[in-house]
């Protein structure tokens, strides 16, 4: 039945298209009395401020624009000498003729008594490096998220954890009207104020704030800003909604947002033990809720801005609560300050089985681990931004957290040999409490001069973090050979303690040599001082007196980093070209305490980098850049003790360990066609690494693994995307197709001998959507492929696929009644028995609208209604793969209620 109506709903649109409006006319020159040539004739779709088709006027002065479909559009006439002038035109079956006759444009010199300035922005388009998405020009549903809307983006995606990616590159910072997450702006489009107040959503390339994990000082973060109509920021707004099956489940949310000039507060909580345990994008955005934003770190100083909505692996509980404020106190004055509590559980119950190939043999285990995680966070923000003078300002920001946590797990192996004999079982119990603290304080001086471009910036940050940790440790290892059973068994209290410093200061100067050419030199010093006290006492009849100094070790690592660099820029109007290269100095001091031992390293390197753009017209873009990197060990890498706490997986530090130096060549283009609604983006990125920080590791007699961290050479990675999106129909229809593969080879070492792994993996993926006034579907799939080929051994050059078909519809009914459904198919292959699992995850939800303001919704919400939610993965890591599954909530069906408010006089929608 749906499907026939989606048929019928298609063939409606499509054959309504038979019918033309034929819009013409005559612009004449007021000046010279005559007509006028090479004037702009613009017809704008009024919907969704689309340009559907322009022209030029001819040397008679006479237009004739292409045929168009039945609608109501916009047409703006436009010359460089004359005021615009613009008509509606209001497309009718009865009327399919438009002849405007004589268009007199007046010079933009004549006083007039009222003007209408029409203006029209491409739906997408660059500006300077940023590309802009004209918020306005995408449709989406009625109640439409923040969400639903970056979805919607060409180029834009947004996935089920939240997380956001442009042109196949993860977004690093979202800012609100040009303010950060953690203390920014926290005004932002809602489903309760009109889906109109969002203007524009742009993204670019800023250089990174990170000094302290960056190695030049020139990576860049993706950044994404969203941009507000004033509209939007005006007034009070909230909801309030409750959920709940009657028996297990239960959802609620308390929102609210106060403004007031420059003033804003918002405050908020929510209660759930659904995998719906934190806020959508919508609502982060809508409310300002900054640290509902999870920053990644990873080791080579990249980071990302995901929001912590994943579904959660295991069975969770959360509450959150908090408020936010914002007030300019002055003219020259802005602060921001905001506080947030977090209180979470997830018990969880995860099964793996790894398949382990060496050179002369295999053998497999098969995992089970129970565990349950409590945190507690609380949360505090401060942000000042102060005017000094026209050209002077300063900036500060201070951040604490506090942190606890208590865990408990029990693990149960069994290995098994190639002939699939049970050769030894091992049983661990941990149980660990931790309580810590992170601050962090960043100041910024930024100095303008009179003359353009000529800039100062003075910075200093510092850091302070300590981690207390206090757990048991216990474990039975039962091993099986020549039919004689032997136990080893540990029971340890255990105890550590973690502190970390920073202090960094820095300075660049940039001085215009020309209108085109600029040089900036700059100079960092960084200083860091991590230490890592860890103890180990075993239990002596019933009393934990004995010191294993096996795992004991007391450790400071202290760094210093000296860095200068020069930067020449060249910039035209199409073209902006930049080389460099910073120079630095490492030294970096080991102390092992425990064992009276020092480690001193002292290392130099040279950084080069370039990137040149050139832009072929507004709406495209070729990138290319390449830069240099150079990564430090980590504190943990370096700490040479065992780690036991899972005596099957033991890791040891090593002291001598040398930082990588990494070549990595990027290639984006990105293309914009404003007529036919056409976007395509592709890109490259090649990555070299010598002295990458890989592991040696070595297999004992009875299964047990000892790593530890080595530098090898000649580890590279390469991977390349491809995408477009089409739209059919005046965007009714749109077909977007995606390819994605990569290829990396990787050293390591195992028993003493090198392997080396070649990871291959591709994806291509198809998304078909259907957008009507008051219907919406879409359809889409995807095929990935991987294989990973391993030199030591090929039974573990086993390739593996999955596959995915996903559709969506929503359909708003008579009576204020709205159907949604969301389906998932995934097809898992070629993996270990009982791991090879098909699953279709269907949901979908029936709600009502009630009140003048339609702003109460009641609707029925069912969950995974085949019951066939689960949680699979693979991982491939040098010579071991592993299948796993973890517990998740399947099926549930919640009855909901929300009313929102605000201070508008409108109802509560958006346009659909």
């Amino acid at each position: 039945m749906k499907r026939h109506l989606l048929y019928f709903l298609l063939f409606s649109s499509i054959s309504s298209f038979s019918q033309k409006l034929s819009i013409s006319g005559n612009v004449q020159d007021t000046t010279a009395k005559g007509p006028l040539s090479n004037a702009i004739v613009m017809a704008i779709k009024l919907m969704d401020s689309t340009l559907v088709d322009f022209t030029r006027t001819n040397n008679e002065g006479i237009f004739k624009l292409k045929p168009l479909p039945i609608d109501t559009y916009q047409v703006v006439i436009s010359h460089p000498k004359f005021a615009d002038m613009g008509y509606f035109v209001f497309g009718d079956k009865k009327n399919l003729e438009y002849d405007f006759g004589k268009i007199i444009l007046q010079p933009k010199n004549v006083s007039l008594d009222e003007v209408t300035i029409f203006a029209f922005k491409d739906p997408i388009y660059y500006k300077g490096d940023t590309l802009i998405y004209t918020a306005d020009s995408f449709k989406t549903k009625a109640n439409a998220t923040v969400e639903d809307l970056l979805k919607k983006l060409p180029g834009l995606k947004v996935d089920k954890d939240g997380k956001i990616t442009s042109q196949g590159k993860a977004v690093d910072k979202v800012l609100v009207d040009g303010d950060e997450f953690f203390g920014g702006d926290p005004t932002v489009a809602t489903r309760n104020l009109n889906a109109n107040s969002i203007e524009s959503v742009q993204v670019y390339e800023k250089k990174s704030d990170d000094v302290a994990n960056s190695s030049t000082g020139e990576e860049t973060q993706k950044i994404l800003n969203l941009k507000l109509k004033d509209e939007a920021k005006k007034g009070y707004f909230g909801k309030v909604s409750g959920a709940s099956d009657f028996q297990k489940f239960y959802e609620g949310e308390a929102l609210g947002n106060y403004f007031k000039k420059k003033l804003k507060i918002s405050v908020f909580g929510l209660a759930s033990n659904t995998p719906n345990s934190s806020f959508g994008w919508d609502d982060v955005y809508k409310y300002g809720l900054n640290n509902e934003f999870d920053r990644q770190e990873n080791e080579d100083g990249g980071w990302s801005m995901t929001m912590s909505n994943s579904q959660p692996q295991g069975i969770p509980q959360n509450l959150k609560t908090g408020f936010y404020y914002t007030d300019k106190l002055s003219k020259n004055t802005k602060l921001n300050f905001n506080y947030s509590y977090n209180n979470s559980m997830v018990n969880s119950k995860t099964t793996k089985k790894a398949q382990y190939f060496l050179t002369d043999t295999s053998y497999t285990s098969d995992n089970l681990v129970e565990s349950i995680q409590k945190n507690e966070a609380h949360a505090f923000n401060l942000g000042l931004e102060q005017r000094i003078d026209s050209l002077t300002d300063f900036y500060l920001n201070s951040k604490v957290k506090l942190l606890g946590s208590n865990s408990s797990s029990k693990d149960e192996t069994d290995f098994l040999s190639s002939d699939n004999i049970k050769t030894r079982n091992t049983s661990i119990s941990n149980s660990n409490k931790s309580s810590g603290y992170d601050i962090s304080n960043n100041l910024k001086l930024i100095k303008r001069f009179k003359k353009k471009d000529r800039l100062l910036n003075v910075s200093y940050s510092n850091s302070f973090s300590e981690t207390n940790t206090d757990g048991i440790l216990k474990t039975d290892n039962y091993s099986y050979a020549d039919s004689v059973d032997f136990l080893t068994s540990i029971n340890q209290k255990k105890s550590g303690l973690n502190v970390n410093q920073s202090h960094i200061a820095g300075i660049s100067y940039t001085e215009p040599i020309t209108k085109k050419i600029k040089i900036e030199v700059s100079y960092d010093f960084m200083h860091y001082n991590s230490k890592q006290d860890k103890k180990a006492l075993n239990n002596i009849l019933g009393e934990y007196t004995e010191l294993d100094s096996t795992v004991t070790n007391n450790f400071i690592n202290v760094k210093q980093i000296n860095r200068a660099g020069l930067k020449f820029s060249y910039e035209v109007k199409k073209m902006r070209f930049t080389i460099g290269t910073k120079a630095r100095n490492v030294f970096v001091n080991n102390n092992n305490i425990f064992k009276n031992q020092h480690i001193t390293q002292n290392f130099n390197n040279i950084l080069p980098f370039s990137t040149i753009r050139y832009k072929f017209s507004d709406n495209k873009a070729l990138d290319i850049k390449y830069t240099t990197g150079s990564q430090n060990p980590t504190i943990s890498q370096l700490q040479p003790v065992r780690d036991n706490s899972n005596p099957n997986f033991i890791n040891i530090g090593n002291p001598s360990l040398l930082p990588t130096f990494m070549h990595s060549i990027n290639l984006n283009f990105n293309s914009w066609k404003s007529i036919s609604g056409k976007y395509t983006w592709m890109g490259l990125t090649y990555n070299y690494i010598n002295n990458d920080i890989a592991t040696a590791t070595s297999y004992d007699s009875i299964g047990r693994t000892v790593s530890q961290a080595i530098n090898v050479n000649g580890n590279f990675n390469f991977n390349g995307y491809v995408g477009t999106s089409m739209p059919f129909f005046s965007k009714k229809l749109e077909i977007g197709p995606n390819l994605w593969a990569s290829y990396a080879e990787n050293k390591s070492m195992i028993n003493g001998l090198e392997n080396k792994t070649e990871d291959i993996r591709s994806s291509i993926s198809m998304d078909i959507r259907l957008n009507l006034e008051k219907f919406s579907a879409g359809v889409s799939g995807y095929y990935s492929y991987n294989s990973a080929f391993s030199s030591l051994n090929n039974k573990s050059n086993t390739p593996y696929s999955s596959q995915g078909l996903s559709g969506n519809v929503s359909a708003k009914l008579p009576k204020n009644f709205l159907l949604e459904s969301d389906a998932n198919y995934t097809i898992n292959s070629k993996r270990s028995n009982g791991y090879n699992i098909n699953y279709l995850v269907w949901n979908a939800s029936f709600s009502k609208t009630f009140f003048k303001k339609e702003n109460f919704i009641l609707g029925v919400y069912a969950y995974d209604i085949l019951n066939q939610n689960i949680s699979v993965d693979r991982d491939i890591s040098s010579n071991v793969i592993t299948d796993i599954k973890t517990n998740i909530i399947s099926r549930y069906f919640l009855l909901k209620a929300t009313i929102k408010f605000n201070s508008n006089k409108t109802k509560e929608e958006d346009e659909f």
